[in-house]
């Protein structure tokens, strides 16, 4: 299986339909995450964050309690077991739309 590409990863181009608050750097980023909750995701070298809308055009459970255990916070998890987990997810989710778009 190739290697995922970690710009792909966390972010999609379908999402643009999705109001989300983007941030140049973590700090701010994570001031909004703690305001006004939500999730937390990197993408390249910015963050953004996003409801649980956005995490089901993801692919990905928002209920999962993985999220609750790295903090909602992709960029920096308090949990990295849990984090594997979602990022192996995710993976498995990126490579199935890489292999069907060849």
């Amino acid at each position: 299986m190739a290697e995922i590409d970690q710009a792909k990863l966390w972010y999609q181009t379908n999402l643009d339909i999705f109001l989300n608050r983007w941030f140049s750097n973590y700090d701010d980023a994570r001031k909004a995450l703690r305001e006004h909750g939500g999730f937390l995701l990197p993408y390249r070298h910015h963050f953004y964050v996003c409801k649980a809308e956005v995490i089901k055009a993801l692919g990905l459970d928002p209920d999962d309690p993985d999220w609750e255990a790295i903090g909602f916070d992709c960029a920096r998890p308090k949990d990295q077991e849990a984090f594997a987990r979602l990022k192996a997810k995710r993976g498995r989710i990126v490579g199935a739309a890489d292999e069907s778009s060849s």
